[in-house]
């Protein structure tokens, strides 16, 4: 994984960045950011100008904190390139002049974002100030949109409120629709709720108002695989028998010896594999709020994410082994490991058993992996008999 890592950081092109991790963090009225940012902090605000993208997780580790300003984003510059944000609560009431990725407890706008938009929080309230220069899409609870939105809207909530305008079309699931006054639709307004919406008789909607039932099927249970499904479970196949063909040719001993530690057991893999995919996600997440930082997080989950799809080629080599005699090694041993990707993709092409099977093997083959590697290093530190 480290060597994985080290060519991964050795292939990135440099860039000016900043990687910050502190309690707080200001960017003062006035003050210019110019480079990439990322950060990882218990509160902050940005009053200054940044020119570049921001990366930003402002959170106390808990969002039910003693300190009303922990995990407190204030956005009230100008930012000039993308901002994505995981935050407590996040109040932007200043320009965002590309896309913004926001994701909160609350999320107040009352400024301006001129490219589109994608929100998800608990509470969420576009102002009558706010202005959205593309398309929006929100996902939250409750929903409250007051300002003007060039664009489509699109709303999943469990209540919704829209007071504003919308030069596109809005498209509103919600259990709680309501529509006031200044409402103004240009297009379409297409919605999904349990109960009928009756728009104020003020609000205009210069389209349809169309509600769209929820869909519930007639036609019998579903088949167990499709011909989409297996079409695409073709094309991964493919990709697997040249991703294996590569792996056998370049680390025959040790693919051999992950199958061999299946072989002599496969309960204790299956074992080790699932703790260490519950391990992984919770080491990224401490990496990602550590003072190492984000981008080791990153490269840490990327790694991970090889080494699981990698994991199935073991297994395969496993399952093939089994079936085909005698047993060979290196790129001899294709036909086998071929054999056993047939059959893994087989099983994880069938809905939802097929995605308990897909963990399965993924927690199969990593344990296969850790345990050979283990081998491997007793093996090499065992000391060699003397005559």
């Amino acid at each position: 994984m480290a060597a994985f890592a080290l060519a991964l950081a050795a292939a990135m092109p440099a860039r000016a960045m900043d990687f910050i991790q502190t309690n707080r963090f200001n960017l003062g009225a006035g003050e210019v950011l110019d480079k990439e940012l990322w950060l990882s902090a218990e509160s902050a605000a940005f009053l200054g100008e940044a020119r570049n993208d921001l990366f930003l997780m402002v959170s106390s580790g808990a969002w039910g904190g003693l300190n009303p300003e922990d995990g407190r984003l204030t956005l009230a510059g100008r930012l000039e390139n993308d901002v994505w944000a995981l935050a407590g609560n996040i109040d932007l009431s200043g320009s965002a002049c590309d896309h913004a990725r926001l994701m909160a407890k609350s999320i107040v706008i009352s400024g301006s974002v001129s490219n589109s938009a994608i929100l998800a929080g608990n509470s969420i309230h576009l102002t009558a100030a706010s202005s959205m220069g593309r398309d929006v899409m929100i996902f939250g609870e409750n929903v409250i949109v007051e300002g003007n939105v060039d664009g489509n809207l699109t709303i999943f909530a469990k209540s919704a409120t829209l007071d504003g305008q919308c030069s596109g079309n809005a498209r509103i699931t919600a259990g709680d629709i309501v529509v006031l006054p200044r409402a103004r639709v240009a297009g379409d307004l297409v919605y999904t709720s349990p109960a009928e919406l009756v728009p104020d008789k003020e609000a205009v909607v210069g389209g349809r108002l169309v509600r769209v039932a929820e869909e519930v099927s007639e036609a019998g249970p579903r088949p167990l695989v499709s011909w989409p499904s297996i079409i695409l479970q073709s094309w991964l196949l493919a990709g697997a028998l040249c991703v294996a063909a590569l792996m056998l040719f370049l680390f025959p001993a040790f693919m051999h010896e992950s199958a061999s530690q299946l072989k002599l057991s496969a309960w204790k893999a299956l074992a080790v594999g699932f703790v260490a995919a519950c391990l992984v996600p919770f080491a990224c997440f401490f990496l990602a709020i550590s003072i190492v930082g984000l981008p080791l997080a990153a490269l840490a989950a990327m790694a991970f994410m090889v080494m699981a799809y990698l994991a199935k080629v073991a297994v395969a080599l496993f399952i093939g082994t089994l079936l085909i005699r005698p047993e060979t090694r290196g790129i001899r041993a294709l036909p086998a490991a071929g054999l056993g990707l047939l059959l893994l993709y087989a099983a994880a092409g069938s809905g939802l058993a097929g995605n308990i099977v897909s963990f399965l093997i993924v927690c199969l083959g990593l344990g296969g992996f850790i345990m050979a590697a283990f081998a491997r290093r007793a093996a090499a530190r065992a000391p060699t008999p003397t005559a």
